[in-house]
């Protein structure tokens, strides 16, 4: 009976399973404390707890379509107490394939013993994950009791998790009182089993949840709440520790639907999806019992920016800044880009630059054209310091002192160019020339 309790606890969990899916490792903290010595129901804590444990090991042997290793870390097992050893924690059966017989023995063997250095045993627990590149890390931390040694097991299970090291640990309270529960709540997602009943169905939760997977697409939604938009890059990652799960081209399949993605329930996610500017998903929880829709606003419309005649200009750039002023774009002149919806500054980096105010609309193309440049052709008998500066005041550039001819494109106006010869050492060698630059068109200015 109690053996067909443990198979139909995770018996849905193989056919989710049996797809190709990442190892999970589990890693159980085990709890040999001497208070575990206590009397509870049928016998003592550790009695009971040893008999659970063993019938779930014995379960999770049987889940042979699931890719799953486990590993057992004791502490408070090998020092008496008192005096309190705070180092008393070892990894006592590392990840293996078919190592379950062998953490059973180990745990059957067990004496309570020691004190509870719940910090240094999560702390410690780095060491027991091998490096592996597609593997879900899991503890669950067995205890009967809170720090007993001045550690913060709370700071050290946020940074587990902060490094990418696990996912949010399990923690299984056994007879903790309400202070204790409060405690222990911050290290992980905590299951209170006050009685022996509790234990096992507390145990065969954490086991299901453990190995859930799910499953879930991103709707990318148009003006008209439709998943219509596609073809833009999204990443998808871990919120806690930003590792990343997906990065990919969004894409609907020959449905018009969106293609299914894995997703782990235990993760909770960010997702980035890189239109310009970026919008984002956060704190992002997938639910194991359904297919998991995502959907995101991406009402966009088309900004082309043209202009009949680039004169002199290379890689002509356009500058996309929000209204506030930020960049969130660069692209070239005579392109297309696709932007959110809203109203922009464009900026392109003409000399001087052309500025104007653009509202992009869904399904749209805005189209902004640049007044066609003309040329300024300076020449000089000899090199000098030179600037060109507007009718208003404001200094447009800088010309290269080396050189004696230059061919500057401009926009459009009234400029004046100040020069003075590099050899002359006096402030009244400057000569000063007021031009006009009209489109398409080159005005010589010459000084000899």
């Amino acid at each position: 009976m109690k053996r067909f309790f443990w198979i139909l606890v995770l018996s849905y969990v193989q056919v989710v399973l049996s797809v190709a899916q990442p190892v999970t490792r589990i890693l159980f903290i085990f709890d040999s404390s001497y208070s575990m010595q206590a009397r509870w129901e049928s016998g003592s804590r550790m009695d009971v707890a040893k008999r659970l444990l063993g019938e779930l090991i014995d379960s999770l042997a049987q889940v042979k379509e699931a890719r799953v290793e486990i590993a057992l870390r004791l502490y408070g097992h090998s020092k008496g107490y008192p005096p309190q050893d705070c180092n008393d924690t070892r990894l006592v059966v590392p990840f293996g394939p078919d190592n379950h017989q062998r953490i059973k023995r180990v745990v059957q063997s067990l004496k309570p013993m020691g004190t509870t250095p719940i910090a240094i045993a999560l702390e410690r627990s780095v060491e027991d994950f091998p490096p592996c590149e597609l593997c879900r890390n899991l503890i669950v931390l067995i205890t009967d009791g809170i720090e007993e040694c001045g550690g913060d097991p709370c700071q050290v299970s946020e940074q587990l998790q902060a490094k990418g090291i696990v996912i949010k640990p399990f923690v299984i309270g056994i007879g903790l009182d309400e202070m204790q529960r409060r405690a222990m709540e911050c290290v992980g997602r905590y299951y209170d089993a006050g009685r022996e009943e509790d234990f096992r169905r507390v145990l065969g939760l954490v086991i299901s949840q453990a190995l859930e997977r799910t499953t879930f697409q991103l709707n990318l939604l148009d003006a008209d709440q439709y998943p219509r938009e596609s073809d833009v890059a999204f990443t998808v990652m871990d919120q806690k520790s930003s590792k990343i799960h997906y990065r990919m081209m969004h894409t609907l399949n020959s449905l018009g639907m969106p293609d299914t993605l894995s997703g782990d329930p235990l993760v909770t996610y960010r997702v980035v999806v890189h239109s310009i500017p970026q919008v984002e998903l956060r704190d992002v929880q997938l639910s194991s019992a359904k297919h998991n829709i995502l959907a995101l606003p991406l009402q966009r419309g088309k900004l082309k920016v043209k202009t009949a005649k680039v004169i002199g200009y290379n890689d002509l750039k356009v500058v996309l800044r929000s209204e506030e002023g930020a960049i969130l774009n660069l692209q070239d002149i005579n392109t297309e880009a696709r932007i959110l919806v809203g109203k922009y500054r464009l900026e392109v980096l003409t000399h001087p630059p052309y500025f104007t105010d653009i509202d992009i609309k869904a399904g749209e193309v805005t189209t902004v054209e640049v007044p066609v440049a003309g040329m300024l052709s300076f020449q000089t008998v000899a090199s000098g310091y030179a600037s060109v500066v507007d009718e208003k005041g404001q200094r447009i550039l800088d010309l290269d002192e080396q050189a004696t001819r230059h061919l500057i494109p401009l926009q459009p106006g009234r400029y004046s160019i100040v020069y003075r010869p590099k050899a002359a050492r006096d402030l009244f060698f400057s000569v000063t020339r007021d031009f006009e630059i009209i489109s398409g068109a080159t005005t010589v200015v010459k000084l000899n």
